[in-house]
């Protein structure tokens, strides 16, 4: 974590809620299955998949959010746009991807063991990686010690003594990062909108920042 930098945002853990759903060029697709392989050391065992209205595109609105499999979804107008990029990590490492939101950056984390890449960086943090996984080391210690609901963070999250950070993107390339209440429920279920320069768009279940939290 940079000086002064807070958590807004954060998500994972779930070994339900999995799958992504993709409108990209006009295509639905339900669950999302990125284009390439990713070698990571992830056990999709026994993985549900979603409902047939969410895979056939039969509901209205947001109404997919009440799929308990349907982590989040994808708008492009085409496979080569950056939440794309930013969804092909979160499903390749499925229940042990962490979605990040601060309000510098978003980035996708993990347990440098599940990477089995010790070191592994992206292109925005290169030569930095040791330092970024440290830091986001430091915010979840940060986090566990100043709110009782990351006790529901995964065990190998909390455990992990090093975390690598798979991708991130910096707030200044970000047209748009937002917290949202979607549903049809009267609570709502908190997602993270994140709108790209490119206009792609990437939705993220994730809890999101009480305040007086960092």
């Amino acid at each position: 974590m940079q000086q002064g930098e807070k958590l807004q945002r954060y998500g994972g853990g779930n070994r339900e809620q999995l799958h992504f759903g993709a409108t990209i060029a006009g295509r639905h697709q339900a669950p999302y299955r990125p284009s390439h392989s990713h070698d990571f050391d992830v056990d999709f065992g026994e993985v549900l998949y979603p409902t047939e209205l969410v895979q056939q595109g039969r509901f209205h609105g947001d109404e997919w959010v009440h799929d308990p499999t349907i982590r989040g979804w994808i708008q492009a107008d085409s496979p080569g746009r950056v939440a794309v990029e930013c969804a092909d990590l979160l499903v390749a490492v499925g229940p042990e991807a962490w979605f990040i939101g601060t309000d510098r950056r978003i980035a996708v984390v993990a347990d440098a063991a599940i990477a089995g890449k010790p070191g592994q960086e992206s292109a925005l943090e290169a030569g930095n990686s040791e330092e970024s996984a440290k830091g986001f080391g430091r915010l979840f210690g940060k986090a566990r010690s100043a709110m009782n609901a990351v006790a529901e963070l995964s065990e190998s999250l909390i455990g992990g003594t090093e975390l690598v950070t798979l991708w991130e993107c910096p707030r200044e390339h970000l047209g748009e990062m937002t917290g949202s209440l979607k549903g049809r429920s009267t609570d709502g279920s908190g997602f993270s909108v994140n709108r790209f320069a490119d206009g792609s768009v990437i939705e993220v279940s994730t809890k999101i920042h009480v305040k007086g939290f960092m």
